[in-house]
């Protein structure tokens, strides 16, 4: 069972990264490109180099995973973090939307809509 904190993220090496995602424990490694917070207190994400890509996020009941190809450096942190649940499977661009929505960055969250629905801005 995960629960929410907004503690310091521990600083980990990417291999040891899975146990603090299962837990929902806030973490960075060392270079900080791999990181897991929690982003309101019922969303916890796993981001590779930066927020405009998530990884994971589990939003109190279940697991969601990006997709979308991945760099040979992403495809690493994927394998370092997966929670080893059964996860639903989302583009970037859904996970990013369902974040922001959940967040509440409605106007991000129409964005990302947008883009999927290939409607214009």
């Amino acid at each position: 069972m995960m629960n929410y904190t907004n503690a310091k993220p521990i600083k980990t090496s990417g291999w040891k990264a899975r146990q603090y995602v299962q837990n929902g424990i806030a973490f960075t490694n060392h270079n900080k490109q791999l990181y897991g917070r929690w982003e309101t207190p019922l969303l916890y994400v796993v981001y590779s180099y930066g927020d405009h890509w998530p990884l994971f996020a589990w939003d109190g009941f279940d697991w969601f995973e990006n997709e979308d190809k991945y760099s040979v450096t992403t495809t690493k942190h994927r394998s370092q973090t997966h929670p080893l649940k059964p996860t639903q499977l989302r583009s970037r661009n859904a996970l990013r939307a369902m974040i922001a929505q959940r967040m509440g960055d409605h106007r991000q969250m129409e964005a990302f809509q947008r883009g999927l629905l290939g409607v214009a801005a």
